[in-house]
């Protein structure tokens, strides 16, 4: 992260001022009834019979408004417009709408939030109140795992207090579920649709079901609850791995460089993925009201998402000793030449994802008549990933007779890497290359029990005193898994027979470039590894008794081993407490209320792995370099730290429905789990020869947060607010390379270290507004829109507008995020910068009747591409794109 410095507290009053302006005219319309009290986990606008009204769009926005209004903290929430309705398909692309979250996608769709500039792993996220796990290798949580049809209200929390869990120094992010009691009768929702994804062409099925009943009197209740979709899309991406920087370029090779300092791309390809995303999540929820004052909750989550990618790659390779001619730019960025080092390439690229996720919990919670309450909560949870020996590489080389890599050209064409001079694609020249089975498999899981006890008073402005407990065992182990060494290049050169060859990679309309006007070859990874197996194959390798041999020692088939140096576990287990004072009162005829407290964490982290010694380092001719090393030797590190976390938050209505809040607090943010993991790993090719370990000494990172936010509540759906931040932090934790000598030979040694203290500040601004008082049918109309700047973070912002009126609801949205820079040292050591992003979604809802409506979906509308570079537009590192998508369906609700 970059230190912004360009927010001064003058230019955020300014830009406060002018927003409040323009707000004034909307001062017609009176504020409605007061908000409800939003605290607990069902802010729902309710009937004397305890049932849910549910409106629409319209009274999702009040409700999210009264969450916003009632909380003495700051935060903003997303809350469903009927059971199980998101307005969004996605919960991270529901969240995204809220001032100063950006979302990171997957296939297209979305699966990370970055909060206020700072990344995934900032923020914690909870599934009702708990620690959810993540089947990532880090704690960052994928929210593409849940969908968005089980969530009912996600509340993004940007200043905490003490009775929160901590871990989340950009946000907390609370994902809450309907529980039987919510409706207090019986509740039947059932959706269907169909999806259409324009570059598949395909339409993929997709449902989901609620339903809910309480019994015995209503002290008893039961929900269930499922979500399904089998989506099946496309991508096209092309992907250079990075620019080297700083080479120089001989071409006469007489001694004397033609150019110095000059960035260069070593690898490209050309992708075209089809993917099927098939996802299958439920929830079960019983509850029973034991007396008056008591209620169990138990409930239980289960998701399995499959991400099956089916990448087919054309590529090609060379570095800068290959270039015999070539231009550079005043960036000194080489952008055409000619010599490469490589034939024409293609591969079969399969980089699954085979998530899993399970949450099993109890709750007891006691409300009385008296001053006490509190609750008891326990749970489980389980995340995995069995990615492990499943991802596949399967290399080709289609050089024809003839074929000089010295005379292929490359060239920017629209801004995009093409190539020239590869000679026709005829897969009678096909000879196999390099070829693996890889990949790493996570498991992550946590006990946790959390414990609250309240005391409400009336003595002076003190109102309430919290105090609570917690404790969390959560254990991530990594499984790295790969073909042995002795089989990843031993058939190379076997002629691939035509009988392997299926369709054709369709990349005719490749963004715009002309390299593959007929396409490129493809096979699958299974069916040239059946062939290679069989005699035929074995018999056409360089030496069949050597590769018999080494089948054999490998069970006869390319199946992967475990790699124990590059595989490990890291332990925490968490205690802590805290205790919070609330308060409220009136300073005149100003009321106000707030917060005061602290919370206390100690934490004991556990690492263990494999230590193996580098022994030698080989290279078979024409092959890449092979790492022996020692047997492995069970190694174990432990290490612990403390922290104190004052917080306090206050609120304070300046004039009527104006309400200044302010908040500063010292949070945290533990390291990622990946990084505390006693592993390592190997790259030994002379271009490119690295080792990366893990660092179980890492200490959290710790944030000071000052916040401070203006609101102007208009009514109870329409209010504009503006808000201010500064996060100062310590022991940012960074990725340190060092040059280190193994083995006589140079190698670039990278590990995370706390290293970095940084300042982030920023302005948020936001609004919504409902147009109740224009004549029929314009009265139908509304607006949403946040801004935030963050600086060289990336700046965004959102604008959604809205029509509800009668049977009809109609909603266009824009999401745009300012280019900034993902990290300082990425693909090939350079920084990795992320193009300006921006995205138009829309739907259309018709209601049938009282039961029955039906409608229409649009997601990423124009097809805007996801553009990565480094430093200038010109090194592309990632330009990709997975095309609109489409839906039509119907929805049942009794």
């Amino acid at each position: 992260m970059k230190r912004n410095a360009r927010f001064r507290l003058i230019e955020m009053t300014g830009m406060a001022t002018v927003l409040a302006a323009l707000a004034m005219p909307a001062a017609a319309q009176e504020r409605q009834a007061g908000p409800q009290d939003s605290q607990t986990a069902d802010s729902s606008v309710q009937t004397e019979d305890d049932a849910i009204v549910v409106t629409g769009l319209r009274e999702s926005l009040r409700r999210a408004v009264d969450i916003k209004r009632s909380a003495d903290n700051i935060v903003d929430s997303i809350v469903a417009e009927d059971i199980g309705k998101l307005p969004d398909q996605n919960i991270a692309e529901a969240i995204q709408r809220i001032p100063g979250v950006t979302i990171s996608r997957d296939n297209g769709e979305g699966q990370f939030i970055t909060v206020r500039g700072l990344g995934p792993a900032f923020s914690t996220a909870l599934y009702n109140g708990r620690i959810l796990a993540t089947e990532n290798q880090g704690r960052e949580f994928s929210f593409d795992i849940l969908p968005a049809e089980l969530i009912n209200r996600v509340d993004v929390s940007k200043t905490p207090t003490s009775s929160q869990v901590e871990g989340g120094i950009a946000s907390t992010v609370d994902m809450y579920t309907a529980r039987p009691f919510d409706f207090g009768k019986t509740k039947l929702v059932v959706s269907a649709q169909g999806n259409y994804d324009k570059m598949r062409g395909q339409v993929s099925p997709q449902a989901s079901g609620l339903f809910s009943t309480t019994f015995g009197g209503g002290n008893f209740g039961i929900l269930g609850a499922f979500s399904y979709i089998d989506r099946k899309i496309e991508g096209r991406r092309i992907f250079t791995d990075g620019w080297e920087a700083n080479q120089s370029l001989d071409f006469n090779r007489d001694g004397t460089p033609e150019f110095t300092g000059v960035s260069l791309p070593t690898y490209v390809e050309y992708g075209v993925n089809e993917t099927n995303r098939k996802r299958l999540s439920a929830l079960l929820t019983a509850q029973a009201r034991l007396s008056d004052a008591l209620v169990l909750t138990v409930d239980g989550l289960y998701s399995k998402l499959d991400v099956n990618d089916d990448n087919k790659v054309f590529f090609v390779y060379g570095g800068p000793g290959d270039v015999r001619s070539g231009t550079v730019d005043a960036n000194n960025t080489l952008t055409s030449y000619t010599g490469i080092a490589s034939g024409p390439m293609f591969t079969n690229q399969i980089r699954p994802r085979l998530a899993k996720t399970y949450q099993v919990g109890g709750n007891l919670e006691y409300k009385g008549d008296g001053p006490l309450s509190g609750f008891l909560d326990l749970s489980w949870s389980k995340a995995t990933d069995d990615t492990g020996g499943n991802q596949a590489w399967f290399e080709s080389n289609l050089a024809a007779p003839g074929y000089s890599p010295s005379g292929v050209s490359f060239a920017l064409q629209n801004g995009l890497p093409v190539y020239s001079g590869l000679g026709a694609f005829d897969t009678t020249n096909a000879k196999v290359g390099y070829l693996t089975y890889e990949g790493v498999s996570v498991a992550d899981e946590i006990y946790q029990l959390n414990s609250e006890l309240k005391y409400e008073a009336e003595a002076g402005p003190l109102r309430a005193i919290t105090a609570g407990f917690n404790y969390s065992d959560r254990k991530k182990e990594r499984f790295s898994y790969k073909t042995p060494d002795a089989l990843q290049s031993v058939f190379g050169g076997v002629t691939v027979p035509q009988s392997v060859f299926g369709d054709t990679a369709d990349a005719s309309d490749f963004f715009g470039i002309d390299m593959f006007p007929n396409g490129f070859p493809a096979y699958a990874a299974a069916d040239l590894a059946a062939y290679l197996l069989t005699d035929a194959g074995i018999n056409a390798s360089t030496n069949p008794t050597a590769t018999r041999a080494a089948l054999a020692a490998n069970g006869g088939d390319l199946g992967v081993v475990l790699l124990p140096s590059n595989s490990g576990s890291a332990q925490e287990r968490t205690i802590g407490g805290f205790a919070q004072a609330s308060f409220a009162g009136n300073l005149g005829s100003h009321a106000w209320s707030g917060n005061l407290g602290v919370r206390y964490t100690r934490t004991k982290v556990t690492s263990r792995g494999f230590g193996q010694e580098i022994l030698s380092i080989t290279t078979p001719p024409g092959l890449d370099p092979i790492v022996n090393l020692s047997a492995p030797q069970a190694i174990t590190e432990k290490g612990s730290y403390d922290e104190w976390l004052p917080s306090a938050n206050v609120k304070v209505d300046v004039v009527k429905d104006v309400v200044f809040q302010a908040a500063v607090a010292k949070t945290l943010t533990r390291a990622t789990l990946s990084d505390l993991l006693l592993i390592r790993n190997i790259n030994p090719r002379p271009r490119e020869r690295a080792i990366t370990d893990g660092n179980p000494g890492l200490q959290p990172m710790v944030g000071w947060n000052y916040d401070a936010a203006l609101t102007w509540y208009i009514d109870r759906s329409s209010f504009v607010s503006a808000a201010v931040f500064q996060k100062d932090l310590k022991n940012l934790s960074e990725l340190v390379t060092s040059t280190i000598q193994v083995l006589g030979f140079d190698f670039q040694r990278t590990r995370p270290e706390n290293v970095g203290d940084d300042r982030i500040r920023g302005v948020e601004f936001s609004g919504q507004y409902t147009f109740t008082g224009l004549p029929a049918p314009l009265d139908g109309l509304g607006v949403q829109g946040n801004v935030s700047f963050v600086g060289d973070e990336g700046n965004t912002y959102n604008l959604v507008g809205f029509y509800e009126k009668g049977p009809l609801q109609m909603r266009l949205a824009y999401n745009h995020r300012d280019a900034y820079e993902q990290t300082a040292r990425g693909n090939r050591g350079q920084p990795v910068d992320v193009a300006a992003y921006g995205i138009w979604d829309a739907s259309i809802n018709f209601a049938l009747n009282d039961h029955f409506t039906v409608f229409a979906q649009g997601l990423n509308l124009f097809n805007e591409k996801t553009f990565l570079y480094s430093v200038f537009k010109e090194r592309v590192i990632t330009y990709e794109s997975y095309g609109p998508r489409y839906a039509l369906g119907i929805r049942a609700n009794f």
